[in-house]
């Protein structure tokens, strides 16, 4: 269980699942330096914790640059994340492709090829800032899930105004 904040309640807690697509390996280091023993106290009081199977992820936090070879599985493992889900690039390979852009193998960046809600720059980027990006994704899926909440609502209060709406 998470300590409560500041209002004395427990924080919600979010699930991330990191995934490798490619390259060096530096923004998965520090992704992974978010395990030490230095982070821990800080992801338990964010409610944060590490997910094996993208079935238990909310958040997908993409690092590397995505060959096309790998597009569909990465897609796949996408798909697999339950609604609401956020998706993060870690890293400038993940947002543009960094040094390894203009390669033959590579296609999108993960950034634009899978929309992602959060980018962090940085080649690495430091696991605070990875942290923080966490948080921001962690705060737009509790803000969609109370605006998937109103617009349920909304959507069942349809009135008939008698305007035409244009076809498109």
């Amino acid at each position: 269980m998470s300590a409560p904040d500041a209002t004395g309640r427990a924080p919600a807690t979010v699930a991330v699942l990191p995934l490798e697509t490619g390259g060096c390996g530096a923004c998965a280091q520090s992704l992974y330096a978010l395990l030490a023993p230095r982070y821990a106290a800080e992801l338990a009081a964010q409610g944060i914790t590490f997910a094996r199977s993208p079935r238990h992820a909310d958040i997908l936090l993409l690092c590397g640059p995505m060959t096309t070879a790998a597009r569909a599985a990465v897609r796949r493992v996408v798909e697999a994340l339950p609604e609401p889900r956020a998706l993060v690039a870690v890293g400038d390979c993940a947002i543009t492709g960094c040094v390894f852009s203009g390669s033959p193998y590579l296609g999108i960046p993960p950034a634009d090829d899978l929309d992602a809600n959060v980018e962090i720059a940085g080649c690495p980027p430091s696991p605070s800032s990875i942290l923080a990006a966490i948080a921001e994704a962690a705060q737009l899926l509790a803000g969609s899930s109370a605006t998937d909440a109103a617009g349920a609502y909304e959507a069942t209060d349809d009135e008939d105004d008698g305007e035409e709406e244009p076809t498109r």
